[in-house]
């Protein structure tokens, strides 16, 4: 793996080739940005990089170290992932337990934690501990949207690094100059990228299910402005199958209902999903504008909601009745 899979983000790629470099690495890091930005493939290049038996520069991919890294088998690289919705008490003692034990075949230890925001208060206190006294050979990566989320105690023992989102028109001018994908088509993947070129990409190749999500979004607004509270009942059952995509569901709400009030004002230059305008029409048909951002700016507490660990079902609820009222 290099750090050029990851489309952007020069000014982190080189400071922490130059940390590898001058051998000044700290114990713990916060890697801050939206998701699917590249801080997880960032940090398992980073990962790569330090354990690298050939190169400080970036890794040869020829070394046993670098071999089992890119297969995913380094003993001494931990990535821990979501359990369901959150991180649990159990996951960090896990985490605990192997983080005081000698690296299997390097000099130091990498613990990549995803989604560390998610962690439930017991797991985060636990892990506190953890940073207040590191084995100096570990080093942790804590991957989050937003730093905010996290302890502040477990903040300020932790170098952060704030990645860069790219503006949606920097994007699009990538995908059209660089991948050769027609404008249209270029607008839409910017919108939904969220500012990551390399999220564009996925959604074009179908790896990424935004477009999937998008169909099954317009279908569930049809229904509940069509039938009311009737639709909204059937669709708590749709966001309970859809738990674990809820992030990027609701970032298709909001872009989706931008859409519907820029349709509603007559400002077609600024539509995302114009490939859908005549569904757009349909919609906003007999809405008030004013309405429709109530229900955008209702999405986006849902959202943020949703990332404070808020009860799932009745915030998902009051979006959806919201929705209907329009």
């Amino acid at each position: 793996m290099q750090f050029d899979r990851v489309v952007g983000q020069d000014r982190i790629k080189e400071y922490l080739t130059n940390s590898v470099k001058k051998d000044n690495l700290t114990h713990g890091y916060i890697f801050e940005g939206p998701k699917n930005i590249g801080k997880l493939e960032i940090a398992e290049v980073f990962a790569q990089l330090i354990l690298c038996k050939n190169s400080k520069e970036k890794p040869c991919e020829k070394c046993p170290s670098c071999i089992k890294a890119n297969a995913g088998s380094h003993p001494d690289i931990h990535i821990l992932k979501l359990d369901e919705n959150s991180i649990k008490r159990k996951d960090v003692d896990e985490l605990q337990s192997s983080i005081y034990k000698k690296p299997y075949e390097s000099k130091k230890k990498i613990y990549i934690i995803d989604d560390s925001h998610k962690m439930t208060v017991q797991a985060a206190n636990t892990f506190l501990k953890t940073l207040e006294e590191p084995p100096e050979d570990t080093i942790i990566i804590m991957l989050t949207i937003n730093k905010d989320l996290l302890l502040d105690t477990i903040v300020s023992r932790c170098q952060i690094i704030n990645f860069d989102m790219l503006a949606s028109k920097e994007v699009e001018k990538i995908l059209i100059k660089e991948y050769k994908i027609d404008e249209e088509k270029s607008k839409l993947l910017a919108g939904y990228s969220k500012g990551n070129v390399y999220k564009a990409l996925k959604i074009l190749d179908g790896e990424d299910k935004t477009l999937i999500y998008r169909d099954e979004v317009v279908d569930m607004i049809d229904e509940i402005f069509e039938k009311g509270k009737r639709a909204v009942f059937d669709y708590e059952k749709y966001f309970n199958s859809r738990k674990d995509s809820i992030d990027e569901i609701l970032d298709i709400l909001l872009v989706w209902f931008r859409d519907l009030l820029f349709v509603k004002e007559y400002i077609s230059d600024m539509i995302i999903n114009k490939d859908k305008l005549e569904t757009l029409k349909k919609q906003s048909s007999g809405k008030n504008s004013i309405r429709l951002a109530e229900v955008y700016d209702i999405v986006q507490n849902t959202y943020d909601d949703f990332n404070k660990n808020v009860n799932y079902n009745l915030i998902i609820d009051n979006m959806l009745l919201k929705i209907q009222e329009v």
